[in-house]
């Protein structure tokens, strides 16, 4: 294996540059230079298996089977690809495939200043695909700069709120106990949270596993944090790239109200997503002023 190395500067925070690798729509935007149509199936976070996938001329499904190897948030993402998929068939035995794996595929973030960002590359590759696939990193990474400055597939943003009639520490609290979290984070009665961990500082992640009661379905949304000032605001980066900002404003001793804007995703409507935010909003209220 020879290497890929290279770096570009992007005039954006590596919030914004994270975002473009791990979400969906932002990579396939990006890595349309390697092959259009492509995109992943799969986690960005430590050890989670993932695919890197596109169709051939044929139609037929082909890429790559890798595992995250290194995954540091806002830092640095290491991706061990280790067998190729072509149909149905994941192989990493064949002449074929050990053109390809085992390699490692590495990206590094550096915050050159609060609104630039150093990315860089360090990839494996058989020498007889370097100078091809040199070329699409250097498209790639240019069209990565222009997601990231230019705000290419962006989020809306929606702001929710309520007022509650408890002190800032109390509402902090039930805001970021999970033993509390457990109690109002759902949006219908028919759903419940069972289980939610929460590392409250900066670089620490959180989860909180979302179900329906009935055990028919349940998903985790989870995330880590950016930013954590006791008493007045919390920033955090959802696993899919989106961001999510929490502020307390303690307008006496007996009122806290807490703004919540959050970056919505692609697949419900803003009102929808609204209105699902709103009852979390609603039940943490309920939960606060109940429980004196």
């Amino acid at each position: 294996m020879k290497k890929i190395q290279q770096s570009i500067i992007i005039d954006a925070p590596r919030e914004m540059v994270w975002a473009a690798i791990i979400n969906q729509h932002k990579f396939r935007i990006w890595c349309a230079e390697f092959a259009p149509g492509s995109y992943f199936d799969g986690d960005w976070q430590l050890g989670q298996s993932i695919k890197f996938l596109g169709k051939a001329e044929d139609g037929q499904l082909m890429g790559m089977q890798a595992e995250i190897a290194v995954s540091e948030h806002l830092k640095r993402i290491s991706i061990r690809h280790y067998a190729l998929i072509n149909g149905d068939a994941v192989d990493s035995d064949s002449d074929e495939a050990k053109k390809w794996v085992p390699a490692y595929e590495n990206y590094e973030l550096e915050s050159v200043s609060p609104q630039s960002t150093r990315f860089s590359v360090d990839v494996d590759i058989n020498e007889e695909y370097l100078a091809d696939m040199a070329e699409a990193w250097s498209k790639a990474l240019q069209k990565l700069k222009e997601v990231c400055e230019d705000n290419l597939a962006p989020f809306a943003s929606i702001t929710v709120s309520i007022e509650i009639q408890e002190s800032m520490e109390k509402v902090w609290l039930c805001w970021t106990g999970p033993e509390c979290i457990k109690k109002w984070n759902h949006a219908l009665d028919s759903w419940h949270c069972p289980t939610a961990t929460n590392d409250l500082r900066v670089g620490g992640r959180f989860s909180y596993n979302m179900a329906a009661r009935d055990g028919s379905v349940s998903f985790d949304f989870a995330g880590t944090y950016t930013e954590v000032v006791f008493g007045e605001r919390i920033t955090s980066q959802l696993d899919d790239g989106r961001m999510v900002w929490v502020s307390f404003e303690a307008s006496d001793s007996d009122y806290t109200k807490v703004v919540e804007t959050f970056e919505a995703e692609n697949e419900n409507t803003l009102e929808l997503q609204r209105n699902g935010w709103q009852s979390i909003l609603d039940n943490f209220k309920k939960v606060v002023e109940e429980n004196q």
